[in-house]
């Protein structure tokens, strides 16, 4: 007698959006791409994503049953959900009703822009977070400026007094020298003067080194913009920290442009304003114009 065999079912793979699923059955319907329904258990669901109601689905056909069902990325819906998402909405309703918020964007963004352009190192471009280096190197070689002008000056005092003293001793007409070859007493004297001057204005001014020592506010202009962002996010007032955000701006722009001062050589730049700093600047002013209510978001409705 012929062994007994089962029927084959064939499975058919198929793709199809899930009509409804009730979650205390554990059992749900899918519409098919072919205009049928099949019915699906929740053990037949391959993944951890919930199960609800408009996902899309591929699946393989068991007769009148899903199987093996597996999710499947749809793009358009995927799109509508996340602008329909809650954190979505509010980001666009503070983009579009403040001007804070996205000036708050703006300046974070900027603030990883081209803040220094250096010359000297190919046309490498530095944002405000990575000053670091050029900092340190312009301080130790304004350190190196100022123990030479220290040991010039000393140098100068001591000529001079020797000078001071032959003048008093016998006249300014006296000659020195070797045999009288190095002009007279008053003649050096005014010479040395001179010279005094002018290595003392080739050497960098204290107040132009002095604000080296504060180049680490400019990192306060990314946090309290990242801070600005978050009271825009909590609702919570943002004028006060929109005013501190914007006077920051005005100070790094200032550190910038010593920084650039400092770093010339005669009459030539080696660091250059990069477009970040402009635009750091920029926003700043923008944002003090906002919180005192100079400027409002042209998106906002009346």
């Amino acid at each position: 007698m012929p062994p007994d065999f089962a029927p084959t079912v064939r499975r058919q793979q198929m793709k199809g959006r899930i009509l409804g699923f009730t979650t205390s059955s554990g059992t749900g319907t899918i519409a098919g791409e072919d205009g049928n329904r099949y019915g699906f258990s929740q053990a037949e669901w391959r993944s951890d994503q919930t199960i609800a109601s408009g996902v899309a689905v591929d699946f393989e056909r068991r007769g009148s049953e899903a199987v093996g069902v597996y999710p499947v990325t749809d793009f358009g819906t995927g799109m509508a959900a996340l602008a329909a998402s809650p954190a979505l909405v509010k980001a666009r309703a503070l983009a579009t009703t403040t001007l804070t918020f996205p000036l708050a964007i703006v300046l974070l963004l900027a603030s990883l822009m081209p803040a220094i352009n250096s010359i000297a190192l190919g046309g490498q471009s530095l944002s405000l977070l990575s000053l670091g280096p050029v900092v340190t190197e312009l301080a130790d070689e304004a350190k190196a400026e100022r123990a030479a002008a220290a040991s010039d000056a000393k140098d100068f005092s001591e000529r001079e007094q020797q000078l001071q003293k032959v003048i008093a001793t016998s006249g300014p007409a006296t000659p020195i020298g070797m045999f009288g070859s190095g002009g007279t007493a008053g003649d050096a004297l005014k010479e040395l003067q001179d010279e005094r001057e002018k290595v003392a204005a080739s050497h960098p001014g204290h107040w132009g080194t002095f604000l080296l020592n504060f180049m680490w506010l400019v990192f306060a202009v990314p946090l309290l913009a990242l801070a600005l962002m978050v009271i825009s996010w909590t609702g919570r007032p943002s004028r006060a920290i929109a005013l501190l955000a914007g006077i920051s701006t005005l100070i790094a722009f200032g550190l910038l442009w010593n920084l650039t001062a400092l770093a010339a050589v005669g009459d030539s730049a080696t660091l250059t304003l990069g477009f970040g700093a402009w635009i750091v600047l920029l926003t700043g002013i923008a944002l003090i114009l906002a919180a005192r209510g100079k400027i409002a978001n042209p998106l906002a409705t009346a």
